[in-house]
């Protein structure tokens, strides 16, 4: 499934665009920081291959949420929680989200998903640390729990056997334990719901809510998966009541947040995130091409001049699949919480 998807995505690529790999020049900073913004070239060559598509079995995941901004968050979180088989959640991650949030943000995230583990059955079971502030400088001192939890986790894997880092919502924490400690690069994957105007900008809430991290995630040699896709992954409000709000109480919560704003239970609303997790739980429910990862300007424009090393990127997933996954999830969910 996964070459003949790569051959037609391939294809694709090909098309209308021209790749470059000029030699670019960073500002060495202190620390490990010289071997990681060093030229576009090295950044090309030391750049470490995502595994795509991931192996079958169960993947070591970090779920890196702004869960208190939206509720598609929620419904990713879910999947998660009810696919054990799939995924061995070491932890959660609370983000920011802006302006938005503001100063309370992350603070908010962090009791999102507090609700969302109760609603599930499953307060305490996994730990939930707080992420960093948007990063302003590439040196900057990075003090947050949830950042050295990454790095703490990610120094008990190993490249064979990596922690999956799913960032659903900024690139902050990802890349602010990249720049504290360069040498978890090949033990970690990260997966970033960036769902960008590719090829023209990497223009989203995610990223613009922390420019520096995403522009960080393109230059610094990690292993990376673009989530680029999910904006048309929406079901009317009477379909999910339909579907999920029956399926026990965190199905109800899951329809119970619609309400929250007017614009969350409209039919054009997306649960965008869910399809990051979907994506991951069975890589036939989307579609990827391996590109090289270009610079990211400062006004988030891409620059295909640049090449700093091979990536995966997911352009497309399959609606119904996602939400055919997420039912399930949220049965075993249920089951489990009625024998507690």
């Amino acid at each position: 499934m996964g070459s003949r998807l790569f051959a037609r995505a391939n294809a694709w690529r090909q098309t209308g665009r021209e790749q470059m790999t000029n030699k670019r020049a960073f500002l060495a900073v202190q620390g490990g920081l010289s071997f990681l913004l060093a030229s576009g070239g090295a950044a090309a060559a030391n750049r470490p291959v995502a595994p795509w598509p991931p192996p079958a079995g169960q993947l070591r995941l970090i779920v890196d949420s702004d869960t208190a901004n939206e509720i598609d968050d929620q419904y990713a979180l879910s999947l998660v929680l009810g696919s054990p088989d799939r995924f061995r959640l070491e932890g959660i991650i609370a983000a920011h989200f802006g302006d938005t949030g503001g100063a309370s943000g992350i603070d908010k995230s962090y009791q999102e998903i507090q609700q969302v583990l109760e609603k599930a059955g499953m307060l305490g079971r996994f730990p939930v640390k707080r992420g960093s502030n948007p990063l302003a400088y590439r040196d900057q001192k990075i003090r947050a729990e949830g950042v050295d939890f990454i790095i703490e986790k990610a120094h008990s894997a190993t490249p064979e056997n990596p922690i999956w880092l799913v960032l659903i919502g900024p690139a902050t924490d990802a890349a602010a334990a990249l720049l504290k400690d360069p040498g978890i690069a090949d033990r970690i994957v990260i997966f970033w719901h960036g769902r960008t105007e590719w090829p023209v900008r990497c223009w989203n809430f995610n990223a613009y809510n922390d420019i520096l991290a995403a522009r960080l995630l393109f230059e610094l040699p990690c292993r990376f998966v673009l989530f680029d896709a999910g904006t048309y992954l929406r079901m009317d409000p009477e379909e999910s009541a339909r579907r999920f709000g029956s399926l026990g109480v965190l199905g109800a919560y899951l329809q119970e947040i619609r309400h929250r704003k007017p614009g969350f239970m409209s039919p054009n609303k997306g649960l965008f995130d869910l399809g990051d997790v979907a994506g991951l739980a069975d890589p036939s429910a989307v579609r990827w091409e391996k590109t090289n990862a270009p610079g990211v300007l400062q006004d988030l424009r891409y620059d295909f001049t640049r090449n700093n090393g091979e990536i995966v990127r997911i352009y497309y997933v399959e609606n119904e699949l996602a939400f055919h996954l997420l039912e399930n999830a949220l049965r075993r969910i249920r089951d489990s919480y009625g024998r507690q």
